[in-house]
């Protein structure tokens, strides 16, 4: 009898651990995703920026030591980064179990 119980506790605790892990992977991935959302908004709003900005105005504010980027680059690298994030967005999603599963471990 004494042996049934012990290996129920052990199930037991095994289980409860296991549960605690799954919260905290789903978590991590939801902690994850909020901040690919987040990247998304900001890009959203640089975008929003990028389309009242003209060149003049930039150029006038050229520096001595360095270049700023043109209205045009800025919008070419905000298209950039938006399709990254477009991509790790589907493969996260894509891969959200495994992620959760392996409690992103390599």
């Amino acid at each position: 009898m004494a042996t049934s119980t012990l290996g129920s506790a052990a199930r037991s605790t095994r289980a409860w651990a296991q549960r605690r892990h799954n919260r905290r992977a789903l978590a991590r991935f939801g902690e994850f995703w909020q901040a690919l959302q987040h990247v998304g908004d900001v890009l959203a709003e640089a975008e929003r920026l990028s389309k009242s900005a003209d060149d003049s105005a930039w150029k006038s504010r050229n520096t001595r030591h360095w270049t700023i980027a043109t209205a045009d680059e800025v919008r070419t690298s905000i298209k950039r980064c938006r399709s990254s994030l477009r991509i790790v967005s589907s493969s996260a999603k894509r891969f959200e179990p495994q992620l959760i599963v392996k409690d992103w471990r390599r």
